[in-house]
């Protein structure tokens, strides 16, 4: 391919949007962690137990693996934590919007719904389009994902081998 130079012609570049992909979107963000705070006990939920449901609930792999651990076909230690960044400001903008407010709870710091979220959330539960993989994993499982399942899968992830 052969280029030429030619000072006479005026160039332009134009940055064009990259595909952001969905769980990074606060779009998709935002209404799922008011259902995982909707799907918990008492509306509320430790920081680490969100970050274990924002983790799982980004891709099918995740809510099989974590699936099969709660079933006890997969040892505690086969999930990997991760702390995502964009989840804490996540948080951040709940609690900005008055959706959600810290609060301690068993000795620990958790976040809950507030009356306003409670409602936002009771929404989004209902409408039967939106979130439907995601809303199906946490009716099955988020009787299960307690407090007490989350500080067992930190403890085992932090054991030595």
């Amino acid at each position: 391919m052969n280029f030429e130079f030619h000072p006479d012609r005026i160039f332009s570049f134009e940055r064009k949007p990259s595909p952001v992909p969905g769980d990074l979107r606060i779009g998709w963000r935002l209404p799922l962690t008011l259902l995982m705070l909707h799907n918990s006990r008492g509306k509320r939920a430790s920081l680490a137990k969100l970050n274990l449901l924002n983790d799982a609930l980004r891709s099918e792999k995740s809510r099989e693996k974590l699936s099969k651990i709660i079933r006890g076909e997969t040892a505690l230690i086969e999930w990997r934590m991760r702390v995502e960044p964009a989840f804490g400001r996540n948080v951040d903008l709940l609690t900005a919007g008055q959706l959600a407010d810290w609060r301690v709870s068993n000795g620990k710091a958790a976040i809950f719904l507030t009356d306003e979220g409670k409602e936002v959330a009771k929404k989004l539960e209902d409408d039967d389009d939106s979130f439907v993989v995601e809303k199906a994993f946490l009716r099955e499982f988020s009787g299960q994902i307690t407090e007490g399942f989350v500080t067992q899968i930190l403890l085992a992830i932090r054991a030595p081998s």
